[in-house]
């Protein structure tokens, strides 16, 4: 029969792949979800024979083709009571739209409330077939993937599937935060208008008028990203100090009264003096020693006045 010929060429992966990077793997998930739980093995090929030029292949379908599902674990029993005749395992798929060619895909859905599927492949990418024959002098370069879908990055068994996995996930949480942080802080800094939508998604009690009248000061002294930051985060707190303060007071005076007046922190605006201590308090948690120049209508008795409120917070 005549067909299109694939864009690889079959190669033959060494078992000790198998033995040093999956079996921890597997190993790790078991003890985290349970011996109960199992890898299902979606696909693979393995080559059994006396020799590269004398061998035969099976995969996952000669079990699949009897009713029997195939799992990881049971892949791994029969390597490691089979290991005399087994050659290794081969490129058993080619996903073209990725350019991936694939060597082990297993997986499992519906682990947990949170986790929705963990999977594990050993592929090639053809687009990096380049690289690998020029740094490593070889025409493939095998990539071990470990994909996980939460519903959440701080799931208690994620975290310990990640700790029997030693893979440190507090030094991956912390480059991150602090990666989109020192780029949020570039990208509100070249344009206020970043600035205003950052402080306003951030600090929801801050209403429009507030925001702006943070933005003022800033641009109006020059100062840095993190004096906004910290300004919101002190202003916030006081707002919802505020707030908690009144209705606190509202029910003592009338703890049986149904409909009780509201006050919602977001509709009052803050005065421009209780910016203006923000602003004072935030350069000196900063350790920044910088003159704050205010508009001519605000008093400094005010400005202390809050500043003293601010820090009692």
């Amino acid at each position: 029969m005549l067909s299109d010929p694939e864009p690889y060429e079959s190669s033959i992966a060494d078992l000790k792949i198998l033995d040093e990077e999956i079996l921890p793997i597997n190993e790790a998930f078991q003890k985290v979800f349970g011996s109960d739980k199992e890898l299902k093995l979606n696909s693979i090929k393995l080559a059994i024979g006396s020799n590269y030029n004398d061998y035969v292949t099976i995969g996952e379908n000669d079990l699949v083709k009897f009713d029997v599902k195939p799992t990881l674990t049971g892949l791994l029993d029969f390597i490691k009571g089979n290991k005399e005749s087994i050659l290794g395992f081969l490129d058993c798929e080619y996903i073209s739209e990725e350019g991936n060619v694939i060597y082990l895909n297993c997986g499992k859905k519906n682990l947990s409330e949170n986790i929705y599927s963990i999977s594990v492949m050993i592929l090639a990418s053809m687009q990096q077939r380049g690289f690998f024959l020029q740094q490593e002098h070889k025409y493939y370069g095998l990539q071990l993937y470990i994909i996980i879908e939460s519903r959440k990055p701080n799931d208690n068994l994620l975290f310990e599937l990640l700790k029997e996995l030693n893979i440190d996930w507090e030094v991956i949480f912390f480059r991150r935060k602090l990666a989109i942080h020192d780029w949020t802080e570039i990208e509100c800094e070249n344009n206020s208008e970043n600035l205003k939508s950052f402080l306003r998604a951030k600090f929801d009690t801050l209403n429009y008028f507030d925001v702006n009248n943070i933005i003022r000061l800033i641009v109006k002294n020059q100062l840095p990203f993190k004096v906004a930051n910290k300004m919101a985060s002190l202003l916030y707190k006081m707002k919802s100090e505020r707030s908690i303060r009144f209705h606190e007071r509202k029910f003592q005076e009338n703890p049986y009264e149904d409909d009780q007046v509201q006050q919602d922190e977001y509709s009052i605006t803050l005065k421009k003096a209780e910016v203006a201590a923000a602003a004072k308090l935030a350069c000196a948690y900063l350790g920044i020693q910088k003159k704050i120049k205010f508009d001519r209508d605000i008093s400094v008795n005010e400005i202390l006045k809050y500043e003293a409120e601010i820090n009692n917070l």
